[in-house]
């Protein structure tokens, strides 16, 4: 695809190439490659890859060899949550002779990727942007504008992959262990809360103006995502471009000797995991414990709920601790999607599917769903008592005695 519009590399690609390209047209010949892009409104899509403030930090203040492996981890995490894009969320759509206007897969789609290391801020913050141009080439071979509901279906999906390859890249090229997961995130373990916050500028600044507005973060009012995105752009300044990250090393490395977070201290998070080889991912494709199951699966409804591959495949990606490599998670799923405990619900979809939003919706069996719902009752009774015990409460009798959690019975009552 690249080499046909003569793009050469994407990462390298020329800032009027991809003018031409947001435009429509042909990066070399001008000529119109989107004959139907014809009142298409979005130019282009841009998915940006953040790494969580601590490997920022790993990134901007260990040494070259750290660095080098946390920049490694980080492109190559990119370059496998692209993959999936690539193969399952984008489509252009097409007109089938009984369905109508179905998502097909792209033939070819052209992007371009940037490499970011610091925020607004200059602060370390490490992402990369991938910009896709609304275009790409279906079987028949013509260009249209592609079926943007795709790309955001999968866009949560492609962030967990993400995360959960860049933490397999870390534990396996440094040894690092992991914090608690969030939503599919993790931090580097031995990273304080206060040095992530020492170097979160921008972030202090949106919750500055958010505060201003009576927003904050803490009222039960808690701000929507619209607010924070305002927030954003009101407080965003223009970025400074011309001091490089070898300039601003000192002043990082100064600032993180005052939250504790000097050399050795980053030597001390290194080696914390025996060391993995890359294909070494045997543990994402072991049954899971049933606890790790019922986590999995929370996301996923009840009995008649229905819900699609994605789904699975983030919720999978979020539960693995140590992080799995997509085409782990990816075998891990398809292997549960044909198991007995899922079944495929009704639609008007074809036997395989379709890319984007158009893949098969599927519905947990009955048996399996009961089972999810009794290890959901469990998990949510624990989590309830580690908060309350957190509070100098706690539930059952008279000191709240528990269970062991590896009985899976709960709370003494």
């Amino acid at each position: 695809m690249r080499e046909e519009l003569g793009l050469g590399r994407v990462a390298s690609v020329e800032s009027w190439s991809v003018e031409a390209l947001l435009a429509g047209r042909h990066p070399r010949t001008g000529e119109d490659l989107g004959a139907r892009r014809r009142g298409v409104r979005v130019a282009a899509f841009d998915l940006t890859f953040c790494a969580p403030k601590s490997v920022s930090l790993l990134f901007a203040l260990g040494d070259d060899e750290v660095s080098g492996a946390v920049r490694s981890g980080h492109d190559r995490a990119v370059v496998a949550a692209m993959g999936y894009v690539e193969d399952r969320a984008l489509a252009v759509r097409r007109v089938d002779a009984e369905l109508g206007r179905v998502p097909v897969a792209v033939d070819a789609a052209p992007g371009a990727t940037w490499l970011h290391r610091t925020s607004r801020a200059l602060d370390p913050h490490l992402h990369t942007h991938v910009v896709l141009p609304n275009m790409g080439r279906g079987p028949d071979g013509s260009w249209s504008a592609l079926d943007g509901r795709g790309v955001y279906a999968h866009a949560a999906t492609a962030g967990a992959l993400y995360q959960s390859q860049l933490r397999h890249e870390l534990t396996s090229s440094l040894g690092v262990a992991w914090g608690p997961l969030h939503r599919g995130r993790a931090d580097v373990a031995g990273v304080s809360d206060e040095a992530r916050l020492e170097f979160s500028c921008r972030a202090a600044e949106i919750s500055a103006h958010l505060a201003s507005r009576q927003q904050e973060a803490c009222d039960p009012r808690s701000p929507s995502r619209r607010a924070v995105r305002v927030a954003a752009v009101v407080t965003r300044s223009a970025k400074d471009l011309g001091t490089t990250v070898d300039e601003l090393r000192p002043g990082w490395r100064q600032r993180a000797r005052t939250v504790g977070l000097g050399p050795g201290r980053i030597e001390a998070m290194l080696g914390r995991v025996p060391s993995r080889g890359l294909a070494d991912d045997a543990p994402a494709l072991r049954p899971a414990p049933d606890r790790a199951v019922v986590e999995a699966l929370e996301a996923l409804g009840r009995p008649g709920d229905t819900f699609a591959r994605r789904h699975v495949v983030r919720a999978w990606a979020a539960t693995q601790e140590l992080g799995s490599s997509v085409p782990a998670i990816e075998e891990r799923v398809d292997r549960f999607l044909c198991s007995p405990d899922v079944r495929p619900a009704g639609g008007p979809w074809r036997e395989d599917g379709h890319p984007g939003v158009g893949e098969r919706p599927h519905t947990l069996s009955v048996e399996l769903a009961r089972r999810v719902d009794r290890g959901r009752t469990v998990l949510d009774e624990r989590r309830l008592d580690d908060l309350l015990r957190r509070r100098g409460m706690a539930l059952g009798g008279e000191r709240g005695r528990s269970l062991e959690p590896d009985t899976g019975m709960g709370f003494d009552r």
